[in-house]
């Protein structure tokens, strides 16, 4: 209902696309067309057609298939996020050697996104909305014009801060002015700068929401508008103190001081804190259903890019203590090892061990086993590596490794089977049916033959991503959580910038962490008989299988972690403060993990990301060159550090981390 108000609110701000501004650039062209004589004849303040519009703009606090499809394919690589098999073992048939995600096709879409935002489609809302602001004599401007003017200030800060975060120096216009609109040029400026601008502006905004009043009309209509917290001021409180939070740990290792004065102006204020606090924006909010059934959504990224739908080891065992029920078998007198099949979480999350994300955000394998793929390189010279010992529990108890008379092995859910031939030279000898099986089943997995490269099939051989969370259509892109800002809190108290409890921050994040991702799995009432639908060629059995049975305790399982975190040293505490972002925002959110990771190898020593071993490591995006030909000067300035091999300012490093091949 809330989604069906929210596209019946934009339909009638259409009613004011009615002329053009063609007479200047098309690069700031008036993005919606109307005049103050037409805002006024229907009853609202101009500045608020530009307020809604910039809500709404494509990849800004909603996904957007191209952009998403990008962050999944290149970002996976560089921070590991879904595990591209044919990268991480030598059986898919490529070899380990050094390789970027600069020089493919991709690269353009990866790189250049959000540049290519922050010159147009996220900054002419405000400049349109401010040209107008200032045409209006300061006795004639509303309690309204005000509020939208200043949300719009405040929009433009979280534009400049996610560019700034991959590319340093962009072209910056001032709070206040019209910018290009008024003929005046950007000045390229990056985060030293900027940080600190945005810092105070939005501690500004923020102590006047505290103070405005709306009256009954201006309320309504501000509810109207406002299609990320429905005219809510205190939400709008919160998630702008959560963004200075953010913003004010961004620049911990170069301003500490800075960050430690944010901290403090932000003790008593409030913060995101509830598990349905988050600054985003469904697609279906905006987008009519039948639309999304063909795909204009950021479930199309999903769809296409099942190669990283494989679970990361890391999450599962490292972050969410889910282990592999691991045995032993002597073959042909090699002591060999195997994950068992079946549910290798139930008992440890019902004894609050084992983290209830594990049900709610991945799936299950054929064996019913939580089994993931790590990122590093398995050359397959091990026969007790991860990967083997997950494709070895296939077989090893299979009639086809002690009767000669077997030599065919099938396996999988009913009507979803698979099998394994031997050949020749296997099928007539016992003792060579353990390196035969083990190469095939290596081989079949890591190709994708078993899912045949679809998302949602009831056919994976290792765990996957559960496609619940992910083909929820009301889900709200979440591109700041409550559950950010209980971590930052937390590393702000280990690390001497806040006075906080870290364990209780951490213990928080968790709980609220779980209740947001069950609550986007077990409710998603879509099917694939719904407008719109999960995919026809998913299988309806993982569907059903990929819901939890049960809503487990979150807050046992987030005890046991508190108590964990609280034995860790210092550093162990920030980078397991990191893994849990990186969990929590997982296929929905790839820059703000990717700005932590970034920013915590010079206090960690070490990155926290876990990219493929094949890749190297990017330090920033880079600029479309053709900046060279429209902006010489410019490019005199920027092209300096167009290189993805140095790191940006805020990391406080003036070395680039190396991979394993680098």
């Amino acid at each position: 209902m809330k989604n069906l108000f929210i596209r019946l609110t934009l339909s009638i701000l259409l009613i004011f696309s009615v002329t053009n501004c063609s007479e200047l650039d098309d690069l700031y062209q008036d993005p919606d067309g109307f005049s103050k004589a037409q805002a006024d004849a229907a009853g609202v303040s101009i500045i608020a057609g530009y307020f809604t519009s910039q809500l709404t703009r494509g990849f800004f606090l909603r996904g957007e298939y191209g952009a998403a499809y990008h962050q999944l394919r290149s970002g996976s690589r560089v921070m590991g996020t879904g595990v591209q098999l044919y990268y991480t073992v030598a059986d898919y048939g490529l070899s380990l050697v050094l390789r970027d995600v600069e020089n493919d096709w991709g690269s353009n879409g990866f790189n250049r996104t959000v540049f290519n935002k922050i010159n147009s489609d996220w900054i002419k809302q405000y400049l349109w909305a401010q040209k107008e602001y200032n045409k209006i004599a300061e006795a004639d401007r509303t309690t309204s014009d005000e509020l939208y003017m200043r949300l719009l200030h405040l929009l433009k800060a979280v534009a400049y801060q996610r560019a700034i975060d991959l590319y340093d120096e962009v072209p910056y216009f001032e709070t206040g002015t019209a910018g290009a609109l008024d003929g005046e040029k950007a000045s390229w400026i990056g985060q030293e700068e900027i940080y600190p601008i945005i810092l105070e502006e939005a501690k500004a905004i923020e102590e006047y929401l505290a103070s405005v009043t709306l009256g009954s009309a201006e309320q309504t209509s501000f509810s109207k508008q406002d299609v990320i917290f429905a005219g809510d001021i205190m939400q709008w409180r919160k998630y702008i103190n959560s963004l200075r939070l953010r913003w004010a740990m961004n620049v911990s290792e170069q301003m500490p001081s800075l960050t430690s004065t944010v901290l403090t102006e932000l003790t008593s204020k409030p913060l995101f804190d509830q598990s349905e606090d988050v600054a985003g924006l469904a697609d279906i909010a905006i987008v009519e259903p039948y639309r999304l059934q063909v795909e204009l959504g950021i479930t199309r990224a999903f769809r296409e890019r099942a190669d990283e739908c494989r679970a990361p080891k890391r999450f599962l065992e490292d972050v969410m203590n889910c282990m592999p029920e691991e045995k032993s078998i002597l073959v042909n007198g090699e002591l060999l090892y195997y994950f068992e099949a079946g549910d290798n979480a139930e008992e440890g999350i019902m004894n609050g061990t084992v983290d209830p994300r594990v049900k709610y955000l991945f799936s299950q394998d054929v064996l019913g086993r939580y089994v993931g793929a790590e990122t590093g390189w398995d050359d397959g010279s091990d026969p007790n590596s991860h990967f083997s010992k997950a494709m070895r529990g296939y077989y090893i108890n299979d009639p086809i490794m002690t009767d000669l008379s077997v030599t065919e092995i099938t396996f999988g859910a009913p009507g979803n089977e698979m099998t394994i031939k031997l050949n020749d030279e296997a099928a007539a000898d016992l003792t060579k049916r353990e390196a035969f099986l083990l190469k095939a089943f290596r081989e079949y997995c890591s190709q994708y033959r078993d899912i045949g490269w679809t998302i949602g099939t009831d056919k994976n051989m290792i765990s996957e991503y559960n496609v619940r969370p992910q083909y929820n259509f009301d889900i709200r892109y979440p591109t700041l959580h409550a559950v950010e800002s209980e971590l930052s809190l937390a590393e702000a108290a280990v690390r001497g910038f806040g006075s906080g409890n870290a364990a209780d921050h951490y213990k928080k994040a968790i709980e609220l962490s779980c209740a947001y991702w069950y609550d986007k799995n077990a409710n998603n009432a879509y099917s694939q008989q719904t407008t719109p639908a999960f995919p026809s060629n998913m299988d309806a059995s993982r569907i059903d299988r990929d819901r939890p049975s049960m809503e487990y305790s979150a807050s046992a399982y987030a005890d046991f972690a508190a108590q964990q975190f609280s034995a860790m040293t210092d550093q162990e505490k920030v980078k397991a403060i990191f893994d849990q972002l990186q969990l929590h925002y997982n296929m929905f959110n790839f820059e703000t993990p990717y700005t932590a990771a970034r920013r915590l190898i010079k206090y960690l020593g070490d990155n926290p990301g876990a990219p493929f071993e094949t890749f190297a490591w990017k330090e920033r995006m880079l600029y479309n060159p053709n900046i060279q030909a429209t902006d010489p000067e410019a490019w005199a300035q920027i092209s300096q550090h167009d290189d993805f091999n140095l790191p940006m300012w805020f990391t406080g490093r003036t070395t680039k981390w190396n991979n394993v091949l680098e």
